[in-house]
Parts: structure tokens; sequence; C-alpha cells
């Protein structure tokens, strides 16, 4: 009975990650409390568990010396808690999912399935809402003083299309939840295709393409396209040149579904103004928001030269990034106005931010976890679902390299569910078979 319940919520967690990050966020906190009181738990013994073990024991070690050190203590410890330090309970999601059962792991597979398929039925809704789709749910019961419209694409055909996010609130967090997804449909497909499964089973399994090429065009975010893009090339490296278990009849489809792509991206891109305004900023023409990268990122590496071993702490980046900003524009006033108006709440690199909060042993740690587990990947034990979801793992540090998504709540709940249930196939790789 008390395995069943964890199970139910876990599955609840898992299904609402497309949905709410207060409700997974909520199933989570019941699923962990259930785990503890489940008589057999996992031994977490893998090497990718240690090196979180580490890496956050060294978070830890950097919020209490640092908060202790501080004049005010309590209120260093509270700021740095709704800082960076408010997402350390989300690892608990890499723990609950490794106490599943053998006979429960393709109901684990299933779920994320169902998840995938969720992010992408309501990305394709979106796309269509001029209102945020969140906010039809949360006005019903709240009252919002945020912007509730959506950015206008364009008016293709007199059809209004507006940027892709699902029930996210923002582009960027949609984007990093699809490329986290996109690998295993594509992977599930690219596999059937392989074992010459019946055309029902290669239509419905190739359907959702039907939504994902057109909504990650339209999302536009190129942090998540390049994770997606590193996923995959993981993947079929692994699965072509390393397990040798695709063969040359996979790879002709790949090679002339990808020509095909291109073609007919190319005839569109002249003709029809909103593929333009799409594949413009892929093909490197910047978008308002590049620029501000540079400047917050040449405002971070002073502060991370200062603080190199223990960095500045968490919920000391506001201050901190403010001093070095107006420090700067004053060296420099004719680009006073860039670092003015730049966006500063984190340092848009996933690696930047980890050494500047908590110092280069933060970072080395975070690099080797990433290391890891494309090693995991790449050694060819483990359950071909469990593999093809596990992929998107690697591409979530690229995608890290523009944005900070090791701080969004929302991508990286679901993130630990995927670490943690790639870690459960792989340790159990030897009973199970492809």
């Amino acid at each position: 009975m008390l395995y069943r319940s964890y199970l139910q919520f876990l599955t609840l967690s898992i299904l609402s990650c497309a949905l709410s990050v207060t409700f997974s966020q909520v199933f989570l906190g019941i699923t962990f409390l259930l785990w503890l009181f489940l008589p057999k738990k996992p031994s977490l013994l893998s090497p990718i568990s240690y090196l979180l073990s580490f890496f956050y024991l060294w978070q830890l070690t950097v919020y209490f010396g640092l908060g202790f050190s501080s004049e005010n203590p309590l209120a260093s410890l509270a700021l740095g808690a709704r800082q960076e330090m408010k997402d350390i309970l989300l690892v608990t999601a890499f723990i609950v999912v490794q106490a599943v059962k053998k006979e429960d792991q393709a109901r684990l597979t299933q779920s994320f399935s169902r998840m995938g398929w969720l992010l992408l039925l309501t990305g394709a809704i979106s796309i269509f809402s001029e209102t945020r789709l969140a906010r039809l749910i949360s006005d019903l019961y709240q009252s919002n003083s945020s912007w509730p419209f959506q950015h206008h694409y364009g008016n293709p055909m007199g059809v209004s299309l507006y940027l892709p996010i699902g029930l996210m609130n923002t582009h960027l967090t949609y984007g990093g939840l699809l490329s986290l997804v996109t690998p295993y449909f594509f992977f599930t497909f690219l596999w059937a295709w392989e074992k010459k499964e019946s055309f029902t089973n290669l239509a419905k399994k190739f359907s959702p393409f039907l939504l994902i090429i057109p909504i990650t065009l339209l999302n536009n975010a190129r942090s998540a396209i390049l994770g997606t893009i590193v996923s995959l090339v993981v993947g079929l490296c692994v699965l072509f040149w390393i397990r040798k278990d695709l063969g040359k009849r996979t790879l002709y489809l790949l090679s002339s579904g990808f020509l095909g792509v291109l073609i007919l991206f190319s005839f569109a891109f002249f003709f029809v103004p909103v593929v333009q305004k799409t594949i413009k900023p892929l093909l490197g023409d910047e978008k308002h928001t590049d620029s501000g990268r540079t400047f917050i990122w040449n405002s971070t590496f002073p502060i991370i030269a200062k603080n190199p071993i223990f960095g500045i702490g968490p919920g000391n980046y506001g201050k901190a990034i403010e001093d070095s900003r107006k420090s700067l524009s004053m060296a420099n006033p004719d680009l006073l106005f860039f670092y003015e108006v730049t966006q500063r709440g984190h340092s848009h690199n996933d690696i930047f931010h980890q050494t500047v909060i908590f110092g280069l042993p933060a970072a080395l740690l975070f690099i080797a976890l990433g290391f890891r587990i494309v090693y995991e990947l790449s050694s060819g034990f483990c359950h071909y679902p469990a593999l093809f979801l596990g992929f998107s793992l690697s591409g979530f540090f690229f995608s890290g390299l523009l944005q900070c998504y090791f701080q969004d709540d929302e991508v990286l709940i679901f993130f630990y569910f995927l670490l943690g249930q790639f870690i459960l196939f792989r340790e159990r790789s030897g009973e199970w078979k492809a």
C-alpha cells in the first residue's frame, strides 16, 4: 500500500512537470516523505551519486560558512535560502525515482513519455493562444498583476501565431523542457525504423515530430536548441559507432530526412516572413538579448577573480553584480547604457554562475558531473528507453552555456527525474535486455 502510494505520487510529480512547477514540487515532497518510510531503498552508491553529494556538500559548506561569517548570519542565510539554495531539495527527484521496482520500470518510462506528450500538446495549443495558458488557469483562483498576453509572431495566411511556451512562464523554460524530451521521441522512432516495425507503429512514433519541429522553431530558445543538437549527436555517436545498433538503412533515412527538411525550410525562408523571423536568429542574426550576455559575463568575471575558491555565497549575486557593473560603466562611459539595461538576475551561464556563487570547486564538480554522465551514456550498459531518455542529459550542460538552466527549477526538477531513472536502469542493466 505504501509503495503503491509512493509510485502514484511519483507519477503525478513527473506528469505535472509539464503543467505546473508548484504541483510537481508538492507531489515530489509527498513522494519523498513516502520514500522515507519504504522498507527497501536503493543503495545510491553510483559515481554520479558521489559527484552530486560532493557538489551539494560544497555548496552547503559555502552557504553556512559565508552565512555565519557575515554581520547578520540569520539574514544572510535567509537571503541565500531564497536565492541559489532554494532549489537544493529538487535533488530528491534523483533519489526517489530510484526506488521504483523492476516490474514497474515500464510504467516509469510511460510516465516520462506522457509528460513529453503533455508538453508538446500544451505547446501546440499555446501557438494559437493570445493569452498565456498558465494565466487561464491561475486567474481562476488568484489575482495576477503580470502581463497576461503572449508574444505575437506573425499572421501567415491570416492565422495569428504566438511564441509557444505551453503552461510555462517563459519561452526559455519551455525550450529547456522541450530539449529534455526531444531525444526520447527521436530515438524511439529511429529504433522502430531500425527494427522494421509496422507502418502504424512508425506513424505513431513519428507523430511527435509533427509537433516538435514547428514548436521548437517558433519557441526559438537557441540555448535549448544547442542542447538538443548535442544530445542528438551524442545519441547518434553512441548508437551508430559505439553500440553499432543502427545500420545503413537508418543512416539513409537520416540523410534523406535532413536533406528534405533543409530544402523545405530553404524554400519557406524566401517566401514566408514568419519563417525568416524564426530562422535568422538560428543562423547568427542577433537578437536583442545577445549583447546583454557579453556584458553580464564581463561584469561577472571580476567578481570571480576576487573570490575564486569560495565564491561570494548564495544570495549575494545581486549586490555584487551591481557594484561590478557600475565600476565597469564608470571605466567605460561609452558603454554605460548597455551595462544599465542588461538583465542581471544571474550569470546567463551555468558554469560561470556556479563559479561566482560557490567558487571553482563547485564549477569543477559540475563539469565533472557532465563528463561522467556522457561516459555512462557511452558505456553501453542500459535499457533502451532509459538510454533514449538519458541522451538529453548530455545536452543539458550545453544548454547551460548560454542560460542558467541549473537555476530554473521547472527544468531542474525534470532533469533530476531523468538522471535518477537513468541511474536506476543503468545499475540494473545486467538484468535487462533490449
